[in-house]
Order: structure tokens, then C-alpha cells, then sequence
């Protein structure tokens, strides 16, 4: 019989009970080793991870919104450009790479980091305007997924994680508050359906729907993970990266020729903000073809920026 918490303590030591905890607590809370005290440790995934970003914080002089690339990240030779928006005229812009290229440890200084984004133009703008924050330098970031549910039973009932508290994906791609909302959602679905009554009813619903709508997104966010750290390692020794896993293989053809077709770019947009799978915008509107008869002969990385060897160089100030 699996255990089942029925409410909470809070830090005052008072005792408030509950026909249903949530926590949304973040990726940081120690909730899974509380679990684990009472024998209902949640089953833990963890995906390779290792990026390493370096990120400036910068306004405008009238508080106007800044410039703003074309696309929000871009992959380059071992390393990628991500630019966020921010409120009242601010905004961030981040070079990450790999947390085991030592060579770019130097972005942590910020004139070998304005040096480095000079030689990305569709954000070499955004670096113009007044820095707000020196070059703040993160690492240690994981992905990681909980589960609740083994072989047809939650391992406890009464609690379900939701958001970043169930599973975290690379923030690179900025879709944690998106997966925290439509987990919320799913949530909110369960208990219509099938009413606080059986906390153990409704923590195997919970799973099931998770399993089925947001563990692949998560999957597919842990496979790229994987191959673009490859691919920066491959770039860091001068060479090419190849692999014979068809679902990298096809997402690197439609970055690479998504400029040069509307429909591709739209697919692609609605699949990076999470408003369709892959399928739904690729495989089923036939757009997998259109990008296999654009992608021979295309360059790698669609977006200009320099090669490794002279990133390195106005890195180094040389």
C-alpha cells in the first residue's frame, strides 16, 4: 500500500492538513528527500547535461525595448546566442557553451565577452547599449525528471510535483514557465476527472497524462542535449559531427533551411514554443520532405557568425 501524505507542516511548526498537496516548489526544494523518509522516493532521470552560460544584463538610454535578433537563439561553431527581452527597456543577452571548453572560460571577462558577441551580428546590437551587469557566468544546471508512478501504483498519494518540481529541461530554450503551466493544466484536468475522493486514483491519472503529453517533450529536449555537446566536443578538436540518430540528424536540416522556406520557419516556431509536436508540425503537414530537398549542400549553421578559431581570437584579444 503506497503511503499518502495528507498535509503539510509550515516552518512555524504548524500543522495544516490537506486532501491534496501540490509542489511547485522548483527544482531546488528538498521534497524528493522527504519522500525518500518515508520510503516513497520518486524514480529520478537525469540527462546528460554540461553548458555553461555567460550572460550580460543591458538597457536602453529611454527605455525603449532594445533590438532584437531575428531568432532568440542561434547555434554557431561551438557555441550558441541566446537574447531575452525584460521589461522597462532591459534585456539579457548569453553566449553558452560547453561546460568543459576551457578556452571560453575567458568570457567571464567582460571585454573578451563584448570582443566574442562583435562577431555575431544579429546580436552585436544588443550589446551596444548600457550594461547593466558584468559578465554573470552559471553552470551546474541539470535536466532531470521525477516519477511517481511504478508498475501501475504511485510510490505515494497525496502529493504531486508540478513544473519544475516534476522535471527541468535546458533553460536555453526558455520553456519552463510553458511546461509549468500546461502540467498545471493537466493537473487541473485530473481533478475534474476524477475528484480529491482517491488520492491513489488520482496520482495514477496525474502520471499517466504527464507520461503521455510532457515526458516526450521532455525527451526530446534530453536528446538534444546530448548531441549538441558532442557536436561542440567534435568542434572543439577541429572536427565535424556525425551521428546516425535520424530525429538530431533531421532537427539540424530544418535549423539549417528554415530561412529559405516560410512554412519551415512557421513549423518550427510552433514546435520551439511548445504549440506543437514535431509531428503535428513536420511529419504530418509534409514539411519533413520539403527540408530533406532544401538541406544538401546547406551550411551546418544558418545564422552568420565567425568560425572557432576566430572566436578564439578576439577572445584573446589577439
Amino acid at each position: 500500500m503506497s503511503p499518502q501524505v495528507t498535509g503539510v507542516l509550515t516552518r512555524d511548526g504548524e500543522s495544516l492538513t490537506a486532501d491534496l498537496v501540490v509542489d511547485a516548489g522548483g527544482r531546488n526544494l528538498p521534497v524528493a528527500e522527504l519522500l525518500a523518509g518515508i520510503g516513497a522516493a520518486p524514480d529520478e532521470q537525469r540527462a546528460e547535461t554540461g553548458f555553461r552560460y555567460y550572460t550580460r544584463f543591458f538597457r536602453s538610454a529611454d527605455g525603449a525595448p532594445g533590438p532584437q535578433a531575428p531568432w532568440p537563439l542561434c547555434h554557431h561553431d561551438s557555441v550558441s546566442v541566446l537574447s531575452a527581452p525584460g521589461d522597462n527597456g532591459t534585456w539579457s543577452v548569453t553566449l553558452v557553451t560547453s561546460g568543459r571548453d576551457q578556452e571560453l572560460r575567458a568570457l567571464t571577462d567582460a571585454d573578451a565577452w563584448q570582443r566574442a558577441l562583435k562577431l555575431y551580428p544579429w546580436f552585436a546590437p544588443l550589446g551596444e547599449a548600457e550594461p547593466l551587469t558584468d559578465v554573470q557566468a552559471m553552470g551546474g544546471t541539470e535536466s532531470r525528471r521525477l516519477r511517481a508512478g511504478v508498475d501501475g501504483r504511485p510510490l505515494v498519494a497525496g502529493i504531486v510535483p508540478v513544473g519544475d518540481a516534476w522535471a527541468t529541461v535546458n533553460p536555453q530554450f526558455g520553456t519552463g514557465m510553458t511546461m509549468g503551466f500546461r502540467h498545471a493544466a493537466l493537473l487541473r484536468d485530473a481533478v475534474r476527472a476524477v475528484g480529491l475522493d482517491d488520492p491513489v486514483d488520482l496520482a495514477l491519472r496525474f502520471d499517466r497524462v504527464t507520461e503521455t503529453f510532457l515526458a516526450p517533450v521532455w525527451d526530446t529536449f534530453a536528446l538534444w542535449d546530448r548531441h549538441r555537446l558532442a557536436e561542440i566536443d567534435a568542434e572543439i578538436r577541429g572536427g565535424t559531427y556525425t551521428t546516425a540518430d535520424e530525429a538530431w540528424n533531421l532537427q539540424v536540416a530544418v535549423e539549417a533551411v528554415r530561412w529559405m522556406d516560410p512554412e519551415v520557419l512557421r513549423g518550427l516556431a510552433e514546435v520551439a514554443c511548445l504549440l506543437a509536436t514535431p509531428e503535428e508540425a513536420l511529419l504530418k503537414t509534409g514539411l519533413v520532405e520539403k527540408v530533406l530537398a532544401l538541406a544538401p549542400g546547406t551550411p551546418r549553421y544558418a545564422e552568420p557568425g565567425p568560425t572557432r578559431r576566430a572566436l578564439l581570437s578576439a577572445v584573446q584579444g589577439a
